[in-house]
This record gives C-alpha cells, structure tokens and sequence, in this order.
C-alpha cells in the first residue's frame, strides 16, 4: 500500500467525533483558554466563528455535550503543543462521559463557571 493509499484510507476511516475523558478534556480546554486569553478566543483559534459567542461550541465540548470534531482536535493539539497520540490515549465511548465525572474535572481546574445550570 502507498502513502497515499494510506492516508486515503485513514481520511476515509477518520472518527467524525472523538470523546475525550473529563480530566483530560478539562485540561485541555483549560490550557487552550490560557494560551488563547479566553473561551471566545479559544474557539476562534479552532475555527468557531460565531459573531456572538464563538466559544459556545467548545462549551459544550467542556461540559460533554458533544465530542471533539476530529480536525479541530488537531487545531487544538497544535496549537498547545500535545502530540495527537497522546490526546488520543485518552478516547472513550459517549456513554462514559458523566455528569459526575465532568463536574469532578471542572471542579478541579477551576472551570466551574461554565458549567449549565
């Protein structure tokens, strides 16, 4: 198989959305919105561009709503510096995205203010 039999192949079989653990989620979020300057930033740099609040996607990423879409995963990967096989150790089914466990996480890097009410 060529290379580019290859990469048409993983192009084809890509995930359209990948579920990040909590912790891991919170924390990238978290260093994301530190480097960015805030949640709205943030989601400018993945792409969002919402006029009101670009960030609102990447909310409800945060808080488990929805998955990570695949390529703004890697936006966010480059833009912080983390390896995508490092981020990608940390896949999990939906079903095993919690309200306790993201709570938990949010509750730990101090993300509490985004969460719902």
């Amino acid at each position: 198989m060529s290379y580019a039999d290859a990469y048409a192949w993983l192009r084809r079989n890509q995930p359209k959305s990948v579920w990040i653990a909590s912790e891991m989620r919170a924390r990238l979020i978290k260093e994301g919105i530190e480097k960015a300057g805030s949640l709205n930033a943030l989601g400018r740099v993945l792409g969002y561009r919402s006029r009101n609040h670009p960030g609102w996607s990447v909310q409800q990423i945060l808080i488990g709503e929805q998955g990570f879409p695949y390529e703004r995963l890697q936006l966010l990967s480059e833009f912080l510096g983390i390896p995508m096989e490092e981020i990608l150790k940390y896949q999990v089914p939906p079903e095993y995205i919690t309200p306790a466990s993201t709570r938990l996480a949010l509750k730990e890097y101090g993300l509490l203010c985004y969460l719902l009410r």
